[in-house]
């Protein structure tokens, strides 16, 4: 007899269990619709029709720009570029001296890169002669773009002494492409 007590107990369990949870799910729903009606129009979700799209009209525009942006980065057209290599001494009177006498000496690339190796106290010299590799205006200091960007500096000579607040440095364009 005790057996039947306990099915009618799980079954009142039961039923009061289902009536909680759609009470919730009901109650729940009602907040998200409450909460999706107070939001002002451009953050509401996007209706057609009878679909709900998943995003407002705000992340629509700012997906728009952000793909227009991606895309004026990559294929905005050419850039000036330049590859060059530079000395680095002290900012001092005597080292603008030297680098003086060195500019009068160096008459090819290979001598530059010599020079460069045996007295530039920046990293790059030591390992590849001075090398800076390729780089776009605004890479580096203003007074060393100033110089390799400059119409009249001439690429394939030596240029400098130029200060900037690392020393001063002799430059050598390797190659560069203006564009205007």
């Amino acid at each position: 007899m005790t057996l039947p007590k306990i099915n009618i107990l799980q079954s009142f369990v039961g039923a009061l269990l289902a009536s909680n949870i759609s009470v919730v799910s009901s109650s729940s729903f009602d907040t998200l619709a409450a909460r999706q009606e107070a939001k002002p129009f451009y953050l509401k979700d996007i209706q057609i029709g009878d679909t709900t799209l998943p995003f407002s009209p705000v992340s629509v525009v700012i997906a728009i720009l952000s793909i227009i942006m991606l895309l004026k980065n990559l294929f905005g057209g050419p850039k000036s570029s330049a590859v060059a290599s530079h000395i680095l001494v002290d900012d001092t009177e005597e080292a603008k001296a030297r680098l003086n006498a060195m500019k009068k000496e160096i008459n090819d690339f290979t001598k530059f890169k010599g020079a460069a190796q045996r007295n530039s106290k920046c990293p790059s010299g030591k390992a590849s002669g001075g090398s800076l590799g390729r780089f776009s205006p605004g890479m580096m200091v203003p007074a060393f773009d100033k110089v390799i960007f400059d119409k009249e500096s001439k690429v394939g000579q030596v240029i400098g002494p130029i200060r900037t607040n690392f020393g001063y440095h002799l430059i050598w364009i390797e190659e560069r492409n203006l564009v205007e």
